[in-house]
């Protein structure tokens, strides 16, 4: 049987996985995917607060679904994780590694021993000499990741891995061929929103921005007074296309208001791809998460980011199990490209 690993996004809310067999080309195969409420205050994205809470949901997760593996590919990404364009000499692998952190020591807020380095590589530098590669630099807070490690250590869990999440939602997209070209991918989170430009699945530009769905929830929350859970109801009811109704039309203005600040992320980091790093057109956009249900939302942002407009999603090149409840897939698929892609993640 071939070797399953556990992909595992942590919010604010919950946490969410996925069990993944195969490797992309490989015939992946999702077999399992469930998800647990946090309490409030034990997470933000990507980042756990609270040790004991999260570890007894952990137990809690592998209890009710069932998954039949622990090993665990953990995902990061808030704005605690810096990641940007950065080019370094031609040098082996194990070298970079070593020399990394004296070449970017300058670069980061924090000092260097307070971080995790990685660089993904892109191209060799044309005309360098001597040779140079231009790639991303990843730095994530060590405190933050091994928090994440012990807390699933606690849970009785093994750290398979910790891959950046925006990586992991296009290594989702992958097997179906959905990244061939440029294109913006584009996943909201719960309160952080992640923006990558891709040639051909490769990542060329990266971009973390502190804000989500729940930022759209808060605004229907403050204009109209309604509990959490019956804002978010609203939201997901009259969407963005009733604002012509004038029972709706102010709630649906201050949703609109609040994507537009993500909308404008989105189209400034198109200019600044298009301007430094560019080296073809962007064809679309390829948009994820759960406010892609948010009704008007996908024409909304079409109209702001003038792009063409899909949602991806990793069904399209993802076996599902036929063991797998299909109304739990159904309930969770516009966000699981995320712990998907992070299963798909080897060693």
């Amino acid at each position: 049987m071939a070797t399953r690993t556990i992909g595992l996004d942590i919010s604010a809310r919950r946490l969410l996985a996925a069990e993944v067999s195969g490797s992309i080309g490989r015939h992946p195969t999702l077999h399992r995917v469930h998800a647990v409420e946090l309490p409030e205050g034990a997470a933000r994205d990507s980042e756990v607060i609270d040790v004991p809470a999260v570890s007894n949901a952990l137990k809690q997760l592998w209890r009710e679904g069932g998954f039949k593996s622990k090993r665990v590919v953990l995902g990061v990404g808030n704005q605690r994780v810096l990641v940007r364009d950065h080019t370094v000499p031609l040098m082996p692998l194990p070298q970079l590694q070593q020399a990394l952190p004296y070449q970017v020591a300058d670069l980061l807020p924090v000092p260097v021993t307070e971080t995790i380095l990685d660089f993904y590589p892109v191209a060799e530098v044309e005309g360098s000499d001597p040779p140079q590669v231009q790639g991303l630099l990843v730095a994530a807070i060590k405190d933050s990741v091994e928090t994440n490690v012990a807390t699933l250590e606690d849970a009785g869990l093994r750290a398979a891995g910790v891959d950046l999440s925006p990586f992991g939602m296009l290594r989702a997209l992958m097997p179906g061929g959905q990244l061939n070209g440029c294109h913006t991918v584009v996943y909201l989170g719960a309160r952080t929103t992640f923006i990558v430009v891709a040639v051909d699945g490769t990542p060329r530009f990266v971009r973390i921005v502190p804000a989500g769905g729940e930022t759209v929830t808060d605004a229907v929350e403050d204009l109209t007074g309604l509990e959490r859970e019956e804002a978010e109801a609203l939201k997901m009811t009259i969407g963005i296309d009733q604002g012509a109704d004038p029972q709706y039309r102010e709630t649906a203005d201050a949703m609109l208001a609040a994507l537009r600040s993500i909308f404008g992320s989105i189209r400034s980091t198109n200019s600044y791809y298009l301007s430094n790093l560019g080296g073809q057109p962007i064809e679309s956009l390829i948009v994820m998460g759960a406010e892609t249900l948010v009704p008007g939302f996908v024409r909304a942002v079409g109209e702001y980011v003038d792009l063409p407009v899909t949602v991806g999603t990793p069904r399209v090149g993802v076996r599902v199990d036929k063991s797998l409840d299909p109304e739990t897939f159904a309930k969770y698929e516009q966000e699981l490209a995320i712990p998907i892609g992070l299963g798909l993640r080897k060693g």
